[in-house]
Parts: C-alpha cells; structure tokens; sequence
C-alpha cells in the first residue's frame, strides 16, 4: 500500500505491469527500478501489451485481445479456412472414433501446434473457446482425421469472430460471482466434463473447462465434483482480492441443479443412495458456507 492505495506489480520473466492511482507513485517506482537495474523500455498510458495480450483501459473497463496470435493460428493451418459457422464445435465435439484414421506425423505436429497456440489464448482471452480446446487437447497425441475436422471448424468460427474482445468491469456491488456446472458423461469413457467461471459484473476473469478426474454415476453428483473442485479457486481469489485491498461484500456460486445445491449445503443430510459414497472432500464447500465464505 502506497499512499493509501494498492500498487501492483505483475512479473512475467523480463515483462513488467506496474498500476496504481497515482502516476507519482508509478513514476517512484520505476525510477527505483531503473537505478537498479538499467533502463527500462516503458510504455504509459491506457493501452497496452503484457504477455501477448493486448490491454485497453476506457471507461471503467478493460478489453483483452489476442488477434495476431489467433491470425497466426489460421496461417498455420494447412487448409483454406472459409466456412462460416455460428460456434466453436458441434454437437459431436466430445465423440471418439475408435477406428478413425491417424493423421500422419507432419499433420499431427501442425494439430499440436495450433492447439498449443490456441490454449493459450483461450486462458487469458478467450474463453468462449476452452470447451473446444479442452477436448482438442486431450487429443495431440493420437489426433485423426476427425479430430483435423474439429480443429478446422474451430478455425472457421475464429475468422469469423477474430475481433471478439473480451471485456472486464467491475460492479459497485463489491460481489464476487461463480458459475459452476458439469456436462454429465459426455466424454468417451464416460467421464464429465466440469465448466466454472469468475466475474465481478462484466466478463469472466478466470474461467476453466475441464474433462473429471473421476467417473460420477449422476448428473448430481458430477455437478458436486464440479463445484468442490472450483472451491479452491474460489477461496483463493477472495482472498487474493482482500489483499488487494478490494472490499468483498458476498461470494456467491451460481448453480442449476438442486440436488447439488442441497448437498453442498447440508453434506451427509441430503446424501442418498446414489451419494453416500462421496468422498468427504466433495462436502468441504458444506464448512465454507457454515463459515460464511460462500452463498450458494
């Protein structure tokens, strides 16, 4: 705390971003820094680029972008890409062919090296495209040539919406909001597939889609494993918060399936036949209510 407010500093390697309310302190701190260790290359003002993401602050918000690195996804792939689809996969994302064609090493390479491109800006930028990427992922080492159809109509609806920005804004409510949910044996081993998001009021700030470590025999209970494993992130970031000093009224986890809704609020009490095998991990969230951490 400096001057009564929060200065922070975000390190990536040899990639510095340094915020504050006061530019005499910016300005405090960056002469530090240079007597320290040299000049630096600086770049003021609202508009930015930090870990190959294209920061603008306007009005009370900032918009994230990650065009080059999309564009140059699209220049990697091998093939024209100019159909036009409405969104990132079909409804056969998650569908395995057994008995599918290999794709032959140089086009398996060029299908790791989109994907490895592409995860990374789903994470910081992009994150109506995890899904996608989560499934695409998991498939770099054995990719066919439905896998290459996948990746290809992924491509298609990236052109289309290449100028998508991802835009963050706080509310003046102070609340910290969650969504978690769960696509019920959707995989093919009949795994599900967990999905959590962040926001303080506009856009998510930290968002993940993930394929369950575990095999649930219910939609209910893949939606607990989806929230209890969300539970780390969401302590976490509270606290983070506090300790920047952002004053946090309420953290609320959205959800839409009752059943996991009363078990997360009462543990074992709710707990039937078809969840009393649950490990005690999955009621921790119970304590984090109890506790006041968290509304469901």
């Amino acid at each position: 705390i400096i001057k009564g407010s929060q200065c922070t500093i975000a390190w990536h390697v040899d990639d510095i971003k340094i915020s504050h309310k006061k530019q005499s302190v910016l300005e405090d701190v960056l002469d530090y820094l240079q007597k320290r260790y040299g000049e630096l290359s600086i770049t003021r003002g609202k508009k930015h680029t930090f870990v190959g993401m294209d920061l603008e602050f306007k009005d009370g918000k900032v918009e994230i972008a990650m065009k080059s690195y999309l564009q140059e996804a699209i220049e990697a792939f091998p093939e024209e890409i100019k159909a036009t689809v409405t969104s990132p996969a079909s409804d056969h994302l998650y569908t395995v062919n057994k008995n599918g064609k290999k794709l032959p090493e140089d086009r398996r390479e060029c299908f790791h090296h989109i994907v490895a491109k592409l995860l990374f800006v789903a994470t910081r930028a992009r994150p109506d495209l995890q899904p996608t990427i989560s499934f695409l992922t998991s498939r770099c080492a054995n990719a066919d040539e439905d896998d290459w159809k996948k990746l290809r109509r992924l491509l298609c609806y990236i052109k289309d919406t290449i100028d998508l920005k991802l835009t963050l804004r706080a509310n003046a409510e102070n609340i910290v909001m969650w969504w978690a949910d769960a696509a019920f044996a959707v995989r093919d081993d009949f795994k599900s597939q967990s999905g959590r998001g962040m926001s303080l009021g506009t856009g998510m700030i930290q968002c993940k889609s993930h394929k369950q470590s575990t095999t649930e025999n219910s939609s209910t209970t893949a939606e607990l494993v989806s929230s209890s494993d969300a539970l780390i992130m969401i302590i976490w970031t509270s606290n983070f918060l506090r300790a920047q000093g952002y004053p946090i009224k309420d953290t609320i986890l959205f959800q839409d399936n009752m059943s996991a809704i009363k078990l997360e609020k009462n543990g074992r009490q709710s707990s039937g036949k078809r969840t009393r095998h649950l490990n005690i991990k999955h009621f921790f969230i119970k304590d984090r209510v109890e506790a006041g951490e968290l509304n469901i």
